[in-house]
């Protein structure tokens, strides 16, 4: 069957060990093995990219030896991580060399369902950029998992929640590595985020008057390339696990699910 020219290729970054509560409770130490009825959590993430219409080759940066039993010919290729999260996406922006963008998303979201995939994607292709970021509305989280606890940032359109799910140019990545650690390493610092566009920017977010557009415009002064965010209505890419709440309210919308097994 020939393939549509509107697939992209996927990378799961795989790499992340940790050893908190969610972890002992689950012996493992690579946070992608945790089991969530009694399958891997990065199984549900391979699932949804291969039943996703839109998405081609799946490959996983992370530890082959652990992986490889679970995931099997389910992907691609696994590529062996490093302890660098910026040095795991290039990792496998390598793999795909001839690539102009990439779907790259983590291994701890495992709500996300092929359609759910295919609905950004179908999102991003209007817009001429070279990154897209899925935003959602607080309220439209809430709706769906109220007791779910997550990271806001408060705009003059609404209050947003960032997501797990990125498609990349694989220019902005080489252009700005240095920058995209430093925004990894302070993910969860809604103000260091805002600070790094300029003081400017910080007093407008703190006054609850920063505009999308704004944020667009400037992040594509600072990158050298055009930025997006994306708008999306599934609180599933929004949804991972960090803590052991996160892992309670997962399981949950899990049980709450038809049975089936990632094939």
């Amino acid at each position: 069957m020939a393939r549509s020219k509107q697939q992209i290729n996927a990378i799961i970054l795989a790499g992340k060990k940790d050893t908190g509560k969610v972890e002992e409770n689950n012996r493992f130490t690579n946070k992608a093995l945790l089991q969530i009825n009694e399958i891997p959590m990065i199984e549900y993430i391979v699932n949804a990219l291969q039943t996703a219409a839109l998405v081609r080759d799946i490959v996983v940066v992370g530890p082959e030896y652990d992986l490889a039993p679970f995931l099997g010919e389910k992907v691609r290729k696994i590529l062996n991580s490093t302890e660098s999260m910026v040095r795991n996406v290039q990792i496998g922006l390598d793999y795909f060399p001839h690539d102009s963008k990439v779907l790259i998303l983590t291994s701890d979201i495992p709500l996300i369902t092929g359609e759910i995939v295919d609905r950004f994607i179908k999102k991003c292709e209007p817009h001429n950029a070279f990154f897209y970021y899925p935003i959602i509305l607080k309220e439209n989280i809430l709706k769906k998992y109220p007791e779910t606890i997550r990271s806001y940032v408060n705009l003059k359109e609404g209050i947003y929640c960032g997501g797990n799910m990125v498609i990349v140019g694989k220019p902005v990545f080489d252009r700005n590595r240095q920058l995209l650690d430093e925004l990894y390493q302070n993910r969860k610092d809604v103000k260091k985020y805002i600070s790094i566009l300029g003081a400017r920017f910080l007093v407008k977010y703190l006054m609850k008057s920063l505009t999308i557009n704004e944020i667009e415009k400037k992040a594509a002064e600072i990158v050298g390339y055009p930025v997006k965010g994306i708008i999306i209505e599934d609180p599933e890419v929004m949804i991972d696990l960090d803590k052991l709440s996160d892992y309670e309210l997962i399981s949950k919308v899990m049980n709450q699910k038809e049975p089936t097994t990632p094939s």
